[in-house]
């Protein structure tokens, strides 16, 4: 029987070039999206290269959808991989925003990681050697005002996947996580990108390399996976620096040029 990976998040940006890397590689994938972002799509050109693929279309914010997905797969396919990619952040002063901008970074960040992964690990142990990629960010290591939940939940993602990668060594199940710094993947990212001057650009990384550099190194079983000769000195360097200094001049930095 054929073996899946699932990628969430993928019709977009950093996912669909994950879910195009591992096509590539004659791996089969489960696609998940939002309705309308053009994930048949991405499912065509995944098949392209002579792989299974299939999409489904759903807001993981919605706690039934999730589990009826998940259930769904465990049903009809073998999961040997799961990326847990799909998120959201912004910046925004946290006593302008409306609720619903709070619950939609806890559920889709934090929430669907979590529950995904937990709904999959019978799968994932049933067809070991397995794999789990999640992705995080330099956001996760420096607590940020004016972004507050977005740091917070990418700061659970690094936590969830350490101790799930020694909770899952026994059952054969490798798990990775990605540290990621600037992708122009959107305009709006672009633009911040583009404001940030020579460090901006410096530390940018395109999706296709950084999608290369996390499949690679997820097969590799790497704990942590950061793109980018740059970001990987600057993910070092950063944890020399006090965690309060960290925030400060992050969040000056968020204020001038992001708000």
């Amino acid at each position: 029987m054929s073996k899946f990976a699932v990628v969430t998040g993928a019709s977009t940006g950093l996912g669909r070039c994950i879910a195009l890397e591992l096509a590539r590689k004659k791996i089969n994938t489960l696609l998940v999206a939002l309705p309308g972002e053009g994930l048949s799509s991405v499912c065509e050109q995944c098949r392209s290269h002579g792989t299974e693929s299939e999409y489904f279309e759903f807001d993981m914010t919605d706690r039934k959808a999730l589990t009826d997905f998940a259930a769904e797969v465990n049903g009809k396919y073998d999961v040997y991989i799961l990326v847990n990619n799909a998120g959201t952040g912004g910046s925004k002063r946290y006593d302008d925003v409306p609720l619903k901008y709070v619950d939609t970074i806890v559920q889709l960040n934090v929430a669907a990681t979590a529950i995904l992964t937990h709904e999959f690990l019978p799968n994932l142990r049933k067809n070991a050697a397995s794999y789990i990629l999640n992705i995080s960010s330099m956001a996760g290591i420096i607590p940020t005002g004016y972004k507050t939940v977005y740091p917070a939940s990418k700061a659970f993602i690094k936590h969830f996947s350490l101790g799930m990668r020694e909770e899952f060594k026994p059952y054969g199940i490798s798990v990775s996580f990605a540290v990621l710094g600037p992708m122009p993947t959107k305009k709006e990212i672009i633009s911040r990108i583009e404001r940030q001057g020579a460090i901006g650009k410096m530390l940018s990384v395109p999706p296709e390399k950084v999608a290369e550099v996390c499949v690679r190194n997820m097969f590799r079983k790497k704990r942590v996976i950061v793109p980018g000769k740059l970001n990987a000195l600057s993910f070092h360097l950063v944890k020399l620096v006090p965690e309060h200094l960290r925030g400060i001049l992050m969040s000056r930095s968020v204020k001038k040029n992001e708000l």
